[in-house]
């Protein structure tokens, strides 16, 4: 059939189905029939944008349309809606909506919001990288916890059957597609939280294109904790005729020759694509052996769940949707039959057919959009609005206020209502007010809820005497430019628990504000580090292995390991500041040793301090026409065309191929690495010495050794191939300075040791695991970490900067929750389990939030947390006998996608020496003090002028951006 001819069919197909929409709403609305006969008999009346319709048609040799066809696309154009979903619902103001009945469905599908908003996380667009042309697929929905169910036309583009499983096939310059699940892509949602994309793990099956069922379904990289809904119902019964049902799903604009009225469909969409929209209409009868609905519907909206209004149950797989001209859906029966059976669980050779790679013509979503280009700079979002690449593109408001977009809430309980406000009157705020996890409760429901302009929200507790104390409140993080505004209209008491409305901290106005490329998709190549020289498993093996802690010995041992080298320096590193190291390194290189660096972008950061820092950038530029082959260096790219998420924030350093440094400190000399004396060191427990507490070990051993020194030889190589070079690219362009609030309040100085930690040497057959991310996308380190966790049966003795909280109680973080999670447990039942967190707080987490996170659980954070100054140190010692050393943060790319290691050793002695630091530095630090809010607190400013602004210090934006040095 040629072109021509195909649109004419699709203009009487549209037409047959426009009748039938028209008898079947006259059915419905007996009294709209006059209302519709005399627009046919004034078709001068007929709206401008119709008789637009005329034109385009002609132009497409197309016949021109009657006044009757016109009505009729006008009537199905006003009664059939299409509204945006904003944070997790559907916007009821910005929508084209005209008819009786288009106004009738928007409103009961409002009523059914507590039924159907926890559905809305639940559907997500299938996200592609690599595919030639196009960002999205289609659209899914969850089924399981980790299925999603969509079209096999869908599947068939990005995957293809290779012997009995299904592979993703190849895209653009032969790279493997590779796919995410995302459940926002919402309005104007540029760059959606990543804590909603997860990745599409594999294809699990694909219907045979012989069979008329279009299904397939694909296992994400899902977890939940079972506080919320975690898939959709599908109905037991199918659906017959005119019930009220809704297509949610991610629309793609269609070109003239599918859609020759482009008027018609802007004024429908607004003009807006591609995100996430909600279609009510109602079912029609059967055909085919399909259910049939009459939503409004384009391509993208492949894989969309039909949702019944009034019961939230699925009643539908949408997968053949032409604009006012069909709409069909897998039945109910037939899908819930799939799952019930988890007919994924089947060998992928399907009866014996086989899959391809095809997909029906008019289906497949047409997107006008391609991805934007990772590193190009994106438009300006407004007034006040920079954009920037660290090399991510990132819009930062620098000094405006920050509004969220849903509805206040009421303050006052409305009759009937009060369960759901107070927990049932006074009795339910007194037990909200004892019971934690009741206040949780409350805070997700105010979450969902939220007054505009609330960013964070969590279980918060009152100061009593400078203590924080058992009376638990909602804190509620607001801008400061807001806070006022948003105090003045907000609940003072939400389910019976109060609200405070606080100033929100950096960390939170920034995890607000910026829009930024997903990074939850690298580019690391795990399929490149197989076999024995990339190992993870455990070494038991004879070999030297140097124990020390900072900053007593941090310098000396360091200077001790760099001196010995006479060949090969291969060296992973984060920050590289320290004058007396790089002095160090070049004496090496002069006596004939090579050096081979792969660096973070944080090592060439401005220098701050001439005395304790040198200038990296014509430094390592004069290394290497002075050394040439013998010194080389690359920064790793970041992001999802990077090798890692944001930081490069590993530090070792390969000796020869028979010994290594391992640290959780850089080399810094302020910090990681301060010159300490003797005499200072004999005078350590009078005056506290200078720099950060660390744990470093030096082992000598061919087989760990070699294993690490391979990972950093093939990032190295990595790197290159992503387009790392000597320097970040575009420095000084892309990371402009701003301006940050001081912290405020008292930090208590760090108390002297009661007495230093001499380094101790183990020469012996000693049982150790090298640990390292992005690999295996946190995997090989958080599933190790939870094993050391879980093993615990009488103490765990754990010292980490910072544990990255959730400032959103909805979110699902992956590994990092889960570690939280594990780790709270053994502090409420171990005989003994002790954190020991950094005083002053952290960009990514408070100690404060910590500590109302843990008390919220239920643990003694007086016995069981405290927090010192200037540590910076991540280990762990569980039952005496096990340590974890190394670089990781508990963030969420820090236990997934940034480049770390650590070692986990499964020594006695070991253990006990780095359990001899931890119990020096326990009885030196201090409770967790309350956080004191000041309303000036950490509004980000633009950096403006010579000096930044009394109370303010003007950094790097990156600064703000990286892991905790």
């Amino acid at each position: 059939m040629d072109e021509l001819a195909e649109r004419a069919r699709r203009q009487q197909s549209r037409r047959r189905h426009q009748e039938e929409f028209l008898q079947r709403l006259l059915a419905r609305r007996p009294e709209a029939r006059q209302k519709y006969q005399n627009l046919m008999d004034h078709p001068e009346v007929i709206p401008e944008v119709m008789m637009e319709g005329v034109v385009q048609t002609e132009a497409a040799g197309l016949p021109a349309l009657d006044s009757h066809e016109i009505v009729l696309e006008t009537i199905v154009n006003e009664e059939r809606p299409v509204l945006f979903v904003r944070d997790d619902w559907v916007d009821t103001e910005k929508v084209f909506a005209v008819g009786d009945e288009a106004k009738e469905l928007i409103r009961d599908l409002n009523q059914q919001r507590p039924a159907l908003q926890p559905l809305m996380p639940l559907i997500g667009r299938i996200d592609v990288i690599d595919f030639p042309g196009l960002a999205y697929l289609g659209t899914g929905w969850l089924v399981d916890v980790d299925i999603v169910v969509t079209n096999r036309h869908v599947a068939c583009l990005m995957a293809h059957q290779d012997a009995n499983k299904f592979a993703f096939s190849h895209g653009v310059g032969g790279r493997t597609i590779q796919s995410s699940f995302n459940t926002l892509h919402e309005f104007d949602d540029l760059a959606p939280d990543q804590a909603r994309a997860f990745e599409v793990k594999e294809v699990l099956y694909i219907e045979p294109d012989s069979s008329p069922l279009d299904i397939a379904f694909l296992r994400i990289a899902r977890r939940t904790d079972g506080s919320r809904q975690d898939r959709i119902t599908v109905s037991v019964a199918d659906v017959g005729e005119n019930v009220q049902v809704v297509a949610i799903g991610y629309p793609a604009r269609a070109p003239k020759r599918v859609i020759p009225n482009q008027d018609l469909m802007k004024q429908l969409y607004l003009d807006r694509y591609d995100v996430k929209r909600a279609a009510p209409g109602l079912t029609m009868g059967p055909e085919q052996g399909s259910t049939r609905h009459d939503c409004t519907t384009l391509g993208g909206n492949s894989g969309s769940v039909v949702l019944n209004i009034k019961t939230g149950e699925a009643v539908g797989l949408h997968f053949a949707g032409l604009y006012q001209e069909s709409n069909f859906a897998v039945r109910a029966t037939v899908l819930g039959d799939y799952i019930n059976r988890k007919i994924w669980t089947r060998p992928a050779v399907i009866r014996g057919e086989s899959v391809k790679r095809a997909v029906k013509p008019d289906i497949r979503p047409t997107l006008q959009s391609p991805v934007k280009a990772l590193g190009q700079m994106s438009d300006a979002a407004g007034a006040g609005w920079v954009t920037v690449t660290i090399p991510l593109s990132i819009t930062v408001s620098l000094g405006q206020p920050v509004t969220g977009g849903t509805p206040s809430i009421d303050p006052q309980p409305k009759v009937g209502d009060v369960d759901r406000r107070s927990g049932g009157g006074r009795g339910g705020a007194a037990a909200a007010m004892g019971d934690p996890s009741l206040a949780e409760a409350a805070v997700r429901a105010f979450w969902d809820e939220r007054p505009q302009g609330v960013i964070a929200a969590r279980v918060g507790f009152e100061e009593k005497n400078g203590e924080i104390s058992d009376e638990m409140f909602i804190a509620a993080s607001v801008p400061p430019a807001q806070l006022e505004a948003v105090e003045a209209r907000g609940p003072s008491d939400y389910r019976g628990v109060p609200v405070r409305y606080l100033p929100a901290d950096v960390t939170e106005q920034l995890e607000s504000a910026i829009i930024v490329e997903t990074v939850d998709h690298i580019s690391y190549d795990d399929d490149a580090r197989t076999g024995a020289g990339f190992s993870f498993n455990p070494v038991s093996e004879q070999m030297t292995v140097r124990v020390h802690v900072g900053p007593e010995y941090s310098w000396d041992e360091l200077k001790g390991f760099l001196e010995d080298a006479d060949g090969q320096l291969v060296s992973a590193m984060y920050e590289f500041h320290g004058s007396h190291i790089k002095d160090a390194i070049e004496a090496r290189l002069k006596a004939g040793a090579s050096l081979t660096m792969v660096l973070d972008n944080a090592s060439f950061s401005d220098v701050k301090d001439d005395d304790e820092e040198f200038d990296r950038i014509p430094v390592f530029k004069r290394w290497k026409t002075r050394f040439k082959q013998r010194f080389d260096r690359v920064v790793a790219p970041e992001g999802v065309r990077g090798l890692i998420s944001d930081s490069y924030h590993i530090k070792v350093t390969v000796r020869e191929d028979d010994t290594f440094w391992l640290s959780s400190g850089n080399w810094k000399m302020d910090s990681s690495q301060p010159i300490v004396t003797e005499e200072q060191r004999q005078n350590a427990s009078e005056v506290d010495l200078p720099g950060n507490r660390e744990w470093h070990v030096i082992i000598r051993n061919r087989t760990l050794a070699e294993r690490f020194r391979n990972h950093i030889e093939q990032d190295f190589k990595r790197s290159r191939a992503l387009g790392g070079g000597d320097v970040p690219p575009s420095k000084e362009a892309a990371d402009p300075f701003i301006d940050v609030a001081l912290e405020e309040g008292p930090v208590l100085e760090r108390r002297p040791p009661e007495r230093i930690v001499k380094p101790r040497t183990i020469d012996r057959e000693v049982n150790v695991q090298p640990l390292l991310t992005p690999d295996q996308e946190g995997a090989v380190y958080s599933e190790a970490v939870l094993k050391l966790i879980r093993s615990a049966r009488k103490s765990l003795l754990f010292q980490i900067p910072y544990i990255g909280m959730p400032s959103n109680p909805r979110v699902d973080r992956g590994y990092i929750d889960e570690l939280i999670e594990t780790l709270t447990q053994k502090l409420k039942t171990l005989d003994d389990a002790r954190v020991i967190l950094r005083a002053g707080g952290s960009k990514f987490s408070a100690p404060t939030h910590a500590a109302w996170y843990f008390k919220s659980k239920g643990v003694d954070i007086n016995e069981r947390l405290r927090s010192i100054q200037n540590h910076h140190t991540k280990g762990m010692i569980v039952d005496g006998k096990r340590v974890l050393i190394g670089s990781h943060n508990w963030s969420k790319p820090g236990v997934t996608l940034n480049r770390d290691a650590s070692l986990i050793f499964d020594d006695e002695e070991i253990a006990s020496y780095y359990a001899e630091a931890f119990e020096i530095d326990w009885d030196r630090a201090n409770p967790i003090k309350p956080k004191r809010f000041v309303k000036a607190e950490s509004v980000i400013l633009e950096a403006v002028g010579p000096v930044p602004p009394p109370g303010y210090r003007r950094i790097r934006l990156s600064e703000l951006m990286k892991e905790d040095d």
